[in-house]
């Protein structure tokens, strides 16, 4: 019963998000690290565009059943998207080759600490909505 009503989309989703903000949280830490390592290149993790056309319904990818047996490939849900991490190669700021930009970097941070800390509250929200039925058995 408990899995039932915990194992829900939006609970699923708002831990997706806390775990792609935990990840982001890393790779910006060591882009932070690496500022002054000759040669850095500054990485980025990338999950809201693919987890947008999961939601939209839109897949890049298109295929025929021709048997129920197969995997259908454009069946694609919020489970399976992941966060991916990605290396800046694109642009060079120093003569050292690190593209590596402190005050982006902070401004990322700083967003990315608000992202988490949503997460948190809507989860611990849901949690105390969940705990109030609990404990008051629906009473008003």
């Amino acid at each position: 019963m408990f899995e039932r009503v915990t194992n829900t989309t939006t609970l699923q989703l708002l831990q997706k998000g806390l775990d792609v903000s935990s990840k982001r949280q890393s790779v910006i830490s060591n882009n932070i690290a690496n500022v002054n390592t000759p040669g850095y290149k500054r990485q980025f993790v990338t999950f809201e565009e693919e987890m947008a056309k999961v939601i939209d319904g839109v897949s890049d990818l298109r295929g025929l059943r021709s048997d129920v047996r197969h995997f259908p490939i454009n069946d694609i849900s919020h489970k399976a998207c992941e966060p991916v991490t990605v290396t800046d190669k694109g642009r060079i700021m120093r003569n050292d080759k690190n593209n590596v930009d402190i005050d982006m970097e902070m401004g990322d941070l700083a967003k990315n600490t608000m992202s988490y800390q949503i997460f948190a509250n809507r989860i611990s929200g849901m949690f105390a909505q969940l705990n109030d039925v609990i404990v008051r058995g629906g009473k008003a």
